[in-house]
């Protein structure tokens, strides 16, 4: 009996073996078949269950089909789809298909098909043309003559080498788009991308989850992302403004240049008809982005060292240079790094606007950089004390009515006839290339005029474009940074310079090398643009051209009395100017018989720099002696003196 018992359970078990064998057999060989018809096969299959609702996306498992009869009529959920099979539908080959379309991506539509819209201060379609040759004529590179003026052109400046012009393939973009949902579906985040914008530096992929993912996952992957992508840094704009899409932004394996040339030579640049049109650069689409300087109307630039600053300043000079006459635009440049403006002096016969007092039409100085913001809110009252008389709102009205003869200069009691003569009012631009330098020496001198002259100057065409390397708030104040709606920013090191600049987060994760975010004025949203290059040799030729062309007339900016630095009776200042606290330092320093900085710091409440200047006029006027190391300075005069000059 045992024996046949035994008999029994071994034949029993080897049929269920087989059974088992037989059914995995059957599963492995519908997998092969799924696999053998690629992409296609894999999409189309689907398990032969109720199609479930947006709610049950994340429902009960294959296992929860051997409920009681009780629940069978309630509708099935469709099984999660595990993850291996994600992964495996991911990668699927699409050999047998060429010309397929990864499942839910889109492009753009191509620049020239008639979709896209033609507005002044909107994202364009970048060209689709290939970029031109060394020495290929564009159809509007001929200089465009006004009157004895002829503009610069686009020959001026440099092509860039093909080799930096490469576009990645659709095949690539494809492919990258499924290594990033294969990325993400390894940390449980499920979804799909729906479209792609691929950029000249960057590519943004338009992610959309599945329902119940949370952004905050998403966004809290981003270093992640960046380690398994291969990429140097990942920025993830969550969610995208009016879309039900995360962007994940990604840098292009070869990033293309963004020339100064082929952005003046866009459709947007040139329908645009302000002096003051300035091209940006690309935005992550390849799109070219170009605004005007009347409509900001006054911009701030920050970001770290190297990260493209100074490049920005000059693509915005030489915008300007390649769109304005003379006539229309002047430019007033402070650089106390005597580095970056430093070429534009040769303009100061066309496009260069000055103090004639300071002997330097490129201001270096931090006491002449003073002076000219002085000089800046004396020109800012006399036009607006224009147009009051005349009767116009703003300097655009002004000059259009003079060129249509619409506008008569008003009668002075007691003046001759003919007198006042009205002149057409042209644009002046101030460029400071680094603020800090001017605030770490006078800062409350520096930030009143800046505040004036930004809330007041807009109608009288008076605009300032402000750079800084220290975006920190001892230099980008609360009540400067309040002044300049339209603003720049950079790669910065922190998340905290980044909302200094923007008030908000974002500038860290930028490439650096032209790399921006542009806040536009009234927008909560800031735009990725990639900023263009201009070489130096190409400044260098345009500034040549513009020098070569006839002189114009021009008004130079008003000097006053108070501070034309005439003699006043204590010898020749240093730089041929007083402090404005030159007399009480002379008061205190005579007073107390003690030549010393901190003294002044102390009691005329100034900072290190400012007293250390007025102690060196006070030795220029020969008040006190020569520096003795870490000893006072000698007082070289008493009280007497101060009787002798009325000063008691």
């Amino acid at each position: 009996m045992l024996t046949l018992g035994a008999v029994t359970l071994m034949v029993a078990t080897q049929m269920s073996l087989h059974e088992v064998l037989r059914k995995l057999m059957a599963g492995l060989s519908r997998v092969r078949e799924l696999f053998a018809g690629g992409w296609t096969s894999l999409r189309d299959w689907r398990p032969a269950i109720p199609k479930p609702s947006p709610a049950s996306w994340r429902a009960a498992e294959p296992d929860d089909e051997e409920e009681p009869a009780a629940a069978a009529a309630e509708p099935v959920a469709e099984p999660k789809e595990p993850r291996w099979k994600k992964l495996a539908r991911l990668r699927a080959a699409e050999d047998h298909s060429s010309g397929s379309v990864f499942p839910g991506a889109s492009f753009p539509p191509p620049a020239g098909t008639g979709n896209e819209k033609v507005a002044f201060d909107a994202v364009r379609p970048a060209k689709a043309e290939a970029p031109a040759e060394a020495g290929r004529a564009l159809e509007a590179d001929k200089p465009r003559p006004a009157g004895n003026y002829i503009f610069p052109s686009l020959e001026l400046l440099s092509v860039p080498p093909a080799e930096q012009q490469k576009v990645q393939s659709r095949d690539e973009l494809l492919s990258l788009a499924r290594v990033l949902e294969e990325r993400l579906l390894e940390f449980d985040v499920e979804g799909k991308v729906v479209e792609i914008n691929p950029g000249p530096v960057i590519t943004r992929y338009e992610y959309e989850p599945a329902p119940g993912i949370k952004v905050s996952r998403i966004t809290a992957l981003a270093d992640d992302l960046a380690l398994a992508m291969r990429a140097k840094r990942i920025r993830i704009v969550a969610p995208i403004p009016g879309k039900a899409a995360v962007g994940i932004e990604l840098p292009n394996p070869e990033p293309q240049m963004v020339d100064l040339r082929g952005l003046l030579d866009s459709d947007a640049f040139r329908q645009s008809t302000s002096p003051l049109t300035i091209a940006l650069g690309k935005t992550i689409s390849g799109q070219v982005y170009v605004t005007s300087l009347e409509k900001m109307p006054h911009l701030l630039i920050a970001g770290a060292t190297g990260s493209g600053k100074s490049v920005c300043l000059n693509t915005i000079i030489a915008s300007i240079l390649y769109k304005a006459h003379p006539r229309d635009v002047q430019f007033v440049l402070v650089d106390p790094k005597r580095l970056e403006l430093s070429s534009y002096r040769m303009l100061r016969r066309h496009h260069l606007n000055y103090r004639d007092d300071l002997n330097e039409e490129v201001v270096t100085s931090p006491q002449n950089a003073l002076a000219i913001l002085r000089s800046l809110e004396w020109e800012m009252e006399n036009r607006y004390t224009l147009l009051a008389r005349v009767g116009s709102r703003n300097i655009a009205e002004y000059n259009q009515r003079l060129r249509e003869g619409k506008l008569a200069a008003p009668e002075e009691p007691g003046a001759p006839e003919g007198e006042l003569e009205l002149k057409p009012l042209p644009y002046i631009v101030l460029v400071i290339d680094e603020l800090a330098d001017l605030m770490l020496t006078a800062a409350k001198e520096v930030e009143e005029p800046i505040a004036r002259l930004t809330q007041l100057s807009r109608a009288v065409g008076i605009h300032l474009i402000v750079a800084t390397q220290r975006p920190s708030v001892d230099v980008i104040t609360g009540v400067i940074k309040a002044n300049f709606p339209a603003r720049i920013a950079f790669q910065v090191a922190s998340k905290i310079d980044s909302r200094t600049i923007l008030d908000m987060n974002g500038a860290e994760k930028l490439l650096g090398s032209g790399d921006m975010l542009f806040l536009p004025p009234g927008s909560p949203e800031a735009v990725r643009i990639h900023g263009a290059y201009v070489s130096s040799e190409d400044i260098e030729r345009t500034i040549e051209h513009i020098r070569n062309q006839p002189a114009f007339e021009r008004t130079l900016l008003p000097v006053r009395q108070e501070d034309s630095g005439t003699d006043d009776g204590y010898g020749p200042a240093a730089d041929g100017r007083r402090d404005e606290l030159f007399h009480e330092a002379l008061k205190l320093v005579v007073r107390h018989q003690q030549g010393s900085i901190s003294l002044l710091q102390r009691r005329l409440k100034i900072g290190y720099s400012r007293a250390a200047r007025l102690i060196d006029e006070l030795e220029a006027a020969g008040i006190v002696g020569a520096f003795d190391g870490s000893k006072a300075r000698e007082v070289l005069v008493d009280e007497s003196y101060l009787e002798e000059m009325g000063l008691e």
